[in-house]
C-alpha cells in the first residue's frame, strides 16, 4: 500500500515560518508584559530578531499581530470545548453535564491559570475594537460550543425545545464577559466564584428536567 507523504517545505517556506512564529512569540510576550499601547513595530522586531521589512511581509501592522496572537490563544480555549464533545462519547445519559461543567470552569479559569491569556484578554477590546473583537470570539471558539450544545440535545441532557445556536451565542457572552470581569477584577478569584454561579444558573435553565444540573465550581 503506498503512503502518502506530505508535501516538504522548502528552504524559503520554512525560513517564513519560522520568522512569522518569532513574531508571534515576541509579540505574545510584548504585549503580556508591556501592553499592546507600549509596544511598538520596532520593539516588537527587535525583540524577535527580525527586521522591520520581515514584519511588513506578514503583517501590514500592529493590529494584525495582535489578532493572530489573541487567535491562537481562542483556539486553545475552544479546544478545551472539543475535548469534553468527545470525552461524552459513549457515555451514559447525564455523564455529559458535570463534562460540560468542567469545561466552563476551565474556560473562564483561563483568566486565572494563564497570564498571557489573561492579558491579551482584558487588552483585546480597546487593541481590537469590540465589534472585532466579538467576531474573533464567534469565528474560533462560537462552532465548538454549537457543536457541544447539539450533542448534548441529541443526547437527551438538554430541553430538546432550545435554539441550539442562540443558546450557544448567549453562551459564549456570557463566557467571554466573565473572563473580561475576572481580567479586569482587584479580587480575581472572588469573581472567578461569582461567574461559576452565574453560569449554574444558566445550566439550571437548559438542563433537561430530572437530570443533574452541572455546577461550574473552583477546584480545590
Amino acid at each position: 500500500m503506498a503512503v502518502e507523504l506530505a508535501p516538504k517545505l522548502s528552504r524559503r517556506q520554512v525560513s517564513a515560518e519560522g520568522t512569522r512564529r518569532a513574531l508571534l512569540d515576541s509579540a505574545k510576550e510584548c504585549f503580556a508584559t508591556v501592553g499592546y499601547d507600549a509596544t511598538s513595530v520596532a520593539t516588537l522586531t527587535a525583540h524577535a530578531g527580525v527586521s522591520k521589512g520581515g514584519f511588513y511581509r506578514h503583517f501590514p501592522d500592529k493590529k494584525a499581530v495582535f489578532e493572530a496572537v489573541f487567535s491562537e490563544r481562542l483556539v486553545v480555549a475552544a479546544a478545551g470545548i472539543e475535548a469534553a464533545n468527545t470525552r461524552m462519547r459513549d457515555r451514559p445519559v447525564g455523564a455529559g453535564l458535570p463534562i460540560a461543567g468542567r469545561a466552563a470552569t476551565e474556560f473562564v479559569g483561563l483568566s486565572l491559570s494563564d497570564p498571557i491569556h489573561r492579558e491579551l484578554l482584558r487588552q483585546a477590546p480597546q487593541a481590537l475594537g469590540p465589534d472585532r473583537y466579538q467576531q474573533i470570539d464567534d469565528q474560533y471558539v462560537l462552532p465548538a460550543l454549537v457543536a457541544l450544545l447539539t450533542h448534548m440535545v441529541q443526547r437527551g441532557e438538554l430541553i430538546s425545545a432550545m435554539p441550539v445556536v442562540t443558546t450557544a451565542q448567549l453562551l459564549l457572552r456570557v463566557l467571554c464577559s466573565g473572563n473580561t470581569l475576572i481580567c479586569q477584577a482587584e479580587d480575581p478569584h472572588d469573581v472567578f466564584g461569582e461567574v461559576l454561579t452565574v453560569l449554574g444558573v444558566f445550566f439550571n435553565g437548559m438542563t433537561t428536567p430530572g437530570l443533574p444540573v452541572p455546577q461550574p465550581r473552583q477546584s480545590r
